[in-house]
């Protein structure tokens, strides 16, 4: 199994009821290079990326993905959820922090 999973396009706001969803290979596949080098250092990133997405909460992954994979806006999240959009905004706030260290750590030099 891929390593990384097409999002499945139900908006079921029940999440005991689904299972995780994660980003799809396009996410990656933009920033990644052609070269054999390119294609290991790729991996590596896709490893941390999904390490990194394993920390976050199902709230905080269900906002991430609605916001950056299907382009919602915070208030269209908030109406799907059914939640304020301050807290759309807070849980995006918490996502992205919790992506940024280890992503920001492996591409340091």
């Amino acid at each position: 199994m891929p390593p990384f999973d097409r999002v499945s396009e139900t908006t079921d706001t029940d999440t005991s009821a689904r299972t995780r969803s994660r980003l799809d290979e396009r996410f990656l596949a933009t920033i990644i290079g052609e070269t054999p080098l390119d294609r290991v250092e790729g991996q590596e990133l896709r490893q941390v990326v999904m390490a990194a997405l394993e920390q976050l909460t199902e709230d905080e992954l269900r906002v991430a993905e609605l916001r950056f994979q299907r382009k919602k806006s915070p208030g269209q999240v908030a109406s799907q959820l059914s939640i304020d959009k301050e807290e759309v905004n807070a849980r995006e706030k918490r996502a992205l922090d919790k992506l940024r260290g280890p992503i920001s750590e492996y591409l340091e030099p």
